[in-house]
């Protein structure tokens, strides 16, 4: 069974992972929908009078930031299912975050390649077509234990346990061994 310690070390993990998350996607989201092509630092640095634009580099900054914010809010919301993985001790989070963070992220940046027209849209393409498969796979895996309510897992030394689940939840059967309970605490 796990220790205080171990359960205590989850929770901040969890609180801090979750904690970080947040923040990420909500730069994600400022990138985005809210950042303006050029920041003041941007036009100090270097030196460009924003008004001289052409109006073409201007749209095409605009298609980078929010290529930049869909790998962002995507790296965030992988986060968010790691955090709230350790914070609840259900791995349907793990798999639900990584599949809406890969469509997120490969999702924004097919478009952003589509919108600029770019030679290597077939190689995008091909990295978004995986993320689909990738975020198909998992949903569907979360779909099947869902209506199985069985699943197979492998604790730390390798032994195959039984484990349910239920909504959300995974629970893993506890198989004595010479009074050993053999448990992932992280799929309980």
């Amino acid at each position: 069974m796990p220790t205080q310690e171990r359960l205590r070390k989850d929770l901040l993990g969890g609180a801090l992972t979750t904690a970080l998350g947040v923040f990420t996607l909500g730069i994600g989201v400022y990138f985005l929908f809210l950042r303006p092509f050029l920041l003041p630092e941007d036009i100090r640095h270097t030196g460009i009078d924003a008004a001289t634009l052409p109006v073409a580099f201007v749209d095409w900054l605009g298609i980078v930031f929010s290529t930049w914010g869909g790998f962002i809010a995507g790296f965030g919301i992988v986060l968010l299912g790691i955090g709230a993985t350790l914070l609840s001790r259900r791995t349907l989070w793990l798999y639900l975050g990584t599949a809406a963070g890969v469509l997120v992220a490969f999702g924004r940046f097919v478009i952003s390649n589509i919108l600029i027209g770019s030679d290597f849209l077939w190689f995008i393409a091909t990295m978004f077509v995986l993320a689909l498969v990738l975020a198909t796979v998992l949903v569907l895996n979360v779909i099947r234990r869902h209506r199985t309510n069985e699943t197979a897992s492998s604790d730390v030394d390798g032994t195959a346990l039984p484990v349910r689940f239920d909504g959300g939840n995974f629970h893993v059967a506890q198989p004595r061994e010479e009074g050993l309970h053999l448990t992932r605490p992280d799929l309980v």
